[in-house]
C-alpha cells in the first residue's frame, strides 16, 4: 500500500471528488481526516473507510476560509493522530475561495512538515484555470492555485516537503445536474470523448502523495481528457 501509515487531511471531503480521494487514500493505507463546511455524507464515508477499508477516519467540520476553523480542525487531527503527513486541498464548492482555502491550510500545516522534513501538500484546481468566458473570479482563483503551488514548492523543497497541483477536468459527478444538451456539448470538447471520473483524479493524487513521488514538486498534472492541450 502506497500510503500505509500516513495521516491525510482532505478538505472538501463531502463533495464527490473529496469523497473519492478519501476512499482511495484509505485503500492505500492512509488514516483520513475528513473536512468540509457541512456534512451530507461524511458519516457514511467515515463508516466505509472504517468498515470496508479497515482504516481510521475522523470528521472535522469547519470553514477553511476562516483561520480559527482551520486551527481547530488541525488541532483535532493532531490530538487524534499526532501528526499530518498529507494535505489535500479540494474545497471547491465555492470556486472563488479555492485559493484562499488552500493558502490558509498550507500556511498552517507546512511548519510542522518542514520541521519533520517530510510531507505532501496537494492542491486541486480546475480546467477553468486555463480561462473560460464569464467565470473570471473562479478562473482566477483556480489559476492562483497553480501559482501558489509553484511558490510554496520552491520555499519548502530543501526541507523534504513537496507541493504539487492536480487540475481536474469535467467529471460525471459534476455533470449530474447539467442538462443533457449542455453535457453533450461539454463532452464534445474533450479529446478522449467522455467525461472523467472522480476516481481518476484521486489516482493522480495518490501518486503525488506517495513516497515514490519524492522527486516531483512544483508540478501541475492535468487530469482532463486532453482539454488542456486542445484549448
Amino acid at each position: 500500500m502506497r500510503l500505509d501509515g500516513k495521516v491525510a487531511v482532505i478538505t472538501g471531503a463531502d463533495g464527490a471528488l473529496g469523497t473519492a480521494v478519501a476512499l482511495r487514500f484509505a485503500r492505500e493505507g492512509a488514516t483520513i481526516v475528513l473536512n468540509d463546511f457541512v456534512s451530507t455524507q461524511l458519516d457514511r464515508v467515515a463508516a466505509e473507510i472504517s468498515e470496508v477499508e479497515g482504516r481510521e477516519a475522523l470528521i472535522a467540520l469547519g470553514d477553511v476560509t476562516r483561520a480559527a476553523h482551520v486551527d481547530r480542525m488541525l488541532r483535532e487531527a493532531l490530538d487524534a493522530f499526532g501528526r499530518i503527513d498529507i494535505l489535500v486541498s479540494a474545497a471547491g464548492d465555492d470556486p472563488d475561495s479555492a485559493l484562499q482555502c488552500a493558502s490558509l491550510c498550507a500556511e498552517r500545516v507546512l511548519p510542522a512538515m518542514r520541521e519533520r522534513r517530510a510531507g505532501r501538500v496537494l492542491n486541486v484546481s480546475a480546467v477553468g484555470s486555463l480561462g473560460t468566458v464569464g467565470h473570471v473570479g473562479a478562473d482566477a482563483s483556480h489559476a492562483g492555485l497553480i501559482a501558489l503551488t509553484r511558490k510554496l514548492a520552491l520555499e519548502v523543497a530543501s526541507d523534504g516537503v513537496t507541493v504539487n497541483c492536480v487540475v481536474a477536468g469535467a467529471t460525471s459527478a459534476g455533470a449530474v445536474a447539467i442538462p443533457a444538451a449542455v453535457r453533450e456539448t461539454m463532452t464534445a470538447l474533450i479529446p478522449v470523448g467522455r467525461l472523467g471520473e472522480p476516481r481518476e483524479v484521486a489516482a493522480a493524487l495518490v501518486f503525488l502523495a506517495a513516497d515514490e513521488a519524492a522527486y516531483v514538486t512544483g508540478q501541475v498534472l492535468y487530469v482532463d481528457g486532453g482539454m488542456s492541450v486542445a484549448s
